[in-house]
C-alpha cells in the first residue's frame, strides 16, 4: 500500500556527517614574542605578571609567546562542557589555572584569557575565554605558557 523508493548513493552520501564536521571550533589569534604585550598567569590564589616592556623578562616573554604561538585548537574533549562538568577538567574555578594574555592586532591591544586544567596523558584540558569546549593541548605547549621549568 505505501511506495517505496530508490535515490542514488550520491544523495546519501551528502547526509553522512560526523560531529566533527558540524561543531565550529573558536578563533584563535596569531600571538608570538613580537606581539605580546603581557602576561597574567594566575594559579591557587597567586598572580605572577610578565611584561613585555621589562627587559629582565625577556627569556619568560620569549617562552610564553612561544608556548601561545604553538596553540593549535584541532582536538577537542568536549564539544559543550557544562559547569557541573568543568571540575573533572579541573576547570572550575578554585581549580583552573587562568592565562590573561594581552597582544597587539592591527595595532589594537586585545585580550585572551586561557584556561589551562588537568594534565590528561601528554596533553591538558584547555578553555577559551567564554567558550563551552574542552580542547586538549600538549602539556609541554602549557608548561611553555607557564613558564614552568622543565
Amino acid at each position: 500500500e505505501k511506495s517505496v523508493y530508490t535515490v542514488s548513493g550520491q544523495v546519501i552520501e551528502s547526509l553522512n556527517y560526523t560531529e566533527e564536521d558540524l561543531v565550529q571550533l573558536d578563533d584563535y589569534p596569531s600571538i608570538g614574542s613580537g606581539n605580546l604585550v603581557k602576561a597574567v598567569i594566575t594559579q591557587n590564589g597567586n598572580s605572577v605578571v610578565y611584561d613585555s616592556a621589562d627587559e629582565s623578562q625577556a627569556e619568560q616573554i620569549t617562552a610564553i609567546s612561544g608556548g601561545l604561538g604553538a596553540v593549535q585548537l584541532s582536538e577537542t574533549a568536549d564539544y559543550c562542557a557544562d559547569e557541573e562538568e568543568l571540575p573533572e577538567y579541573g576547570l572550575d574555578e578554585a581549580s583552573k589555572i587562568v592565562a590573561e594574555v594581552t597582544y597587539k592586532e592591527d595595532e589594537k591591544e586585545k585580550k585572551l584569557t586561557l584556561y589551562i586544567g588537568n594534565k590528561i596523558g601528554d596533553d591538558r584540558y584547555v578553555m577559551l575565554n567564554d567558550s563551552k569546549i574542552v580542547y586538549l593541548i600538549s602539556d609541554t605547549i602549557c608548561g611553555n605558557i607557564l613558564n614552568e621549568e622543565e
